[in-house]
């Protein structure tokens, strides 16, 4: 009938506005329109797979290490098991050693990066040393063998050089003492540069270097305090540096250690302070151990970077 077919036509054209107006879902990705009840064709689901992480990037992350593929595992020992970080470090000196002393290969270029990788990828403090500091790290494992690659002179003034720097590769908190032919005993601790204190001595030189300048550039040049600050700063470097090593201070150095007789650790000064002491500066200073129940008579030694105990 009439009212049968309007009814019928009426269902059609709601089923064709719902489908029009189709939810949209997202799976991975990519999106895909949800097909109507009404629509005749199958529903396909198409799962778009995550974006793979590369190894490098779950590395960096921390994310599943055992699975990355590190090359962690692939040194072993001789009785086969992997061997530790320290025993990696060891391989790495010992390969720059080779290299450098006898031009032989220990290991593949390919196992070396790896190596390399490895140490880097756990934090190795070997991988930050400089040429320098890897000289001197294989030279002492040389002369520990009994093999010898450089002249004591050489490797003193090469320790010498790296504790002005302050480098980790010759920093020992443990003091060492030794017997004298004599009978005499002597004990003797490392001396290295305290960076946070050396800087400080140029503090008061610094403000004051400053402030005359912006003050002078503001009110003869009419300057911007910002301005000034930015097209003075040679000025007032050197201006700082003058005042503190030539007015405030006198080729002013602090050093830190630790007393070689009883280990309590302690600042040495080198240097003067507006000219009080009346005479010049040396590169050595006397002074006592800072514990009262101790109290050695100390001797420090600028130029080697060195304090030894002096017993009476």
């Amino acid at each position: 009938s009439d009212s049968m077919t309007m009814k019928w036509l009426a269902i059609a054209a709601l089923a064709a506005e719902t489908a029009a107006f189709a939810p949209i879902t997202t799976t991975g990705m990519r999106l895909h329109r949800t097909p109507s009840i009404f629509s005749s064709s199958p529903i396909r689901l198409r799962r778009t797979s995550a974006p793979r992480v590369s190894a490098g990037v779950r590395m960096q992350l921390g994310l599943n290490d055992k699975d990355a593929s590190t090359a962690i595992d692939d040194f072993k020992q001789a009785n086969g098991e992997a061997m530790n970080l320290l025993q990696k470090e060891q391989l790495y000196l010992d390969c720059c050693a080779s290299w450098n002393v006898e031009k032989k290969q220990l290991i593949s270029d390919d196992e070396f990066e790896d190596l390399k990788s490895d140490l880097t990828f756990e934090g190795s403090q070997v991988m930050l040393m400089s040429r320098e500091e890897i000289s001197f790290m294989v030279a002492s494992m040389r002369y520990n063998k009994g093999q010898p690659i450089m002249e004591d002179s050489e490797f003193e003034s090469l320790r010498t050089k790296l504790r002005k720097q302050g480098s980790m590769a010759v920093k020992h908190d443990a003091t060492s003492c030794k017997i004298l032919e004599s009978g005499a005993k002597v004990c003797k601790a490392d001396l290295f540069p305290d960076d946070g204190k050396n800087a400080l001595l140029y503090s008061p030189a610094l403000v004051l270097s400053a402030l005359l300048f912006n003050e002078w550039a503001f009110w003869f040049k009419g300057w911007d305090p910002l301005f000034s600050l930015i097209l003075g700063s040679p000025l007032i470097a050197a201006a700082t540096y003058g005042l503190t090593n030539y007015i405030y201070f006198q080729q002013p150095y602090i050093t830190k250690t630790v007393c070689p007789e009883c280990g309590t650790p302690q600042n040495i000064f080198f240097g003067d302070v507006l000219f009080v002491s009346g005479k010049p500066v040396t590169e050595n200073v006397d002074t006592k151990c800072v514990n009262k129940d101790c109290a050695v008579k100390l001797k420090g030694s600028r130029d080697a970077m060195r304090v030894q105990v002096v017993f009476d």
